[in-house]
């Protein structure tokens, strides 16, 4: 793999992790290795569908893991913890 494959990939990564040191870190290594805006665009584009359909299938998991648990979410016994630290349920 080139270096300039390898530092898109970080850029993307750094984009997904939502790390903006590493956003300010990795664009300008992609550019001095020739990346261009378009390309840059790109990884941009790649990324916001990652991250969006990530959030859409999470959001959607957790509608159906609140109806499959509904019954169990209502009967938490003071004796029960799910570990949060929270002390509400703990």
């Amino acid at each position: 793999m080139n270096e300039l494959t390898k530092e898109l990939i970080q850029v993307a990564a750094a984009l997904a992790a939502g790390c903006r040191s590493c956003i300010e870190h990795h664009v300008p290594k992609a550019r001095e290795l020739g990346a261009s805006n378009d390309d840059l665009q790109e990884v941009l584009q790649l990324v916001r569908v990652v991250k969006l359909t990530a959030t859409m299938k999470s959001d959607e998991y957790a509608e159906i893991f609140f109806e499959q648990q509904a019954a169990k979410l209502n009967v938490i016994s003071q004796s029960s913890s799910c570990g949060c630290g929270s002390g509400d349920c703990c």
